[in-house]
């Protein structure tokens, strides 16, 4: 009996978390903002061109839709390159130090210009957002990983950057590639604007 009680409860807690796998806040989940019931969730990779290249075009319209509650949006930072964990992890410590989406797209913008500097060392990568005005709050984020494994892996099968999913009830589309993921962005601004 004493053994049962412990093993019941490492079990209860191991399989129920507080994280956004497993709830239903996605809003406060770290990276991820709006209050919208369209959950878009945007992949990319600091070391891939076209998502360098993606970021600026739809910062205004992920702020449109983010202030007009049209959209919750998560940022899905995926490890598709040698360094790019490191870079993942210091995104999410710059969010846990300020959870804001205009400082949001900043630090991508910081980190995207790092990885084209190809600044691989931790040490050279904090010096880089320091030097930048971007501030980190280290923490465990290995939770965060889970959740982005599930969605990616499991619920939307990303095999390639940048890569955007939109769900609007029922109906699941994903886009892949800058121009396709412009369109479907700009084509739910106006969809929502009338």
């Amino acid at each position: 009996m004493f053994f049962i009680i412990p093993v019941f409860f490492f079990v209860f807690f191991l399989f129920n978390t507080n994280t956004y796998a497993q709830t239903d806040e996605k809003k406060d989940f770290l990276t991820s903002f709006g209050k919208g019931k369209i959950t878009v969730r945007l992949y990319a990779d600091y070391f891939c061109g076209p998502c360098s290249y993606l970021e600026p075009q739809i910062e205004p319209v992920i702020q449109k839709l983010v202030k007009k509650n049209i959209v919750n949006v998560t940022f899905i930072d995926v490890p598709f390159y040698k360094h790019s964990s490191m870079y993942v992890k210091y995104f999410l410590y710059a969010l846990n130090e300020k959870k804001d989406l205009e400082h949001t797209f900043k630090v991508k913008t910081v980190l995207f210009n790092a990885a084209k500097e190809r600044i691989v060392d931790p040490s050279g990568l904090e010096a880089y957002l320091k030097k930048n005005s971007i501030s980190i709050k280290p923490f465990d984020e290995k939770h965060i990983y889970d959740v982005f494994e599930r969605f990616m892996n499991r619920e939307d099968k990303i095999n390639a950057t940048p890569s955007c999913v939109i769900i609007k009830g029922d109906k699941k589309e994903t886009f892949k590639g800058a121009r396709d993921i412009i369109n479907a962005l700009e084509g739910l601004n106006q969809e929502y604007s009338r």
